[in-house]
């Protein structure tokens, strides 16, 4: 899939990923779904997945939830289904609930 680099959603992403790579962090999976199905497509996938994937806690131990698929669809949230906005904010208001890990 094609990928406007204009845009300032894939712009966020696009950065986050070079953030990500510069503390030798690669989301492959991420990467993979995002050339296969586009950006937006893959982050409401994720986020209203039920689980909370291994590359959210990542971040957090990185200190880069700023970053994060879950931060995108806050500063984007036109961009964004009803659902996945609400889904990305409880993910980021529990990220440091140790029981909702598996």
């Amino acid at each position: 899939m094609r990928i406007n680099r204009a845009d300032p959603l894939e712009a966020f992403i696009d950065e986050s990923l070079r953030q990500f790579a510069a503390r030798h962090y690669s989301p492959k999976e991420f990467i993979r779904m995002r050339a296969q199905y586009g950006t937006v497509t893959t982050i409401e996938k994720l986020v209203k997945s039920g689980e909370i994937q291994s590359g959210f806690y990542r971040l957090q131990q990185l200190h880069l939830l700023e970053r994060s698929m879950e931060a995108a669809v806050q500063q984007f949230p036109d961009r964004f289904t009803k659902d996945a906005i609400q889904c990305a904010q409880w993910r980021l208001d529990n990220a440091a609930d140790q029981t909702l890990r598996t």
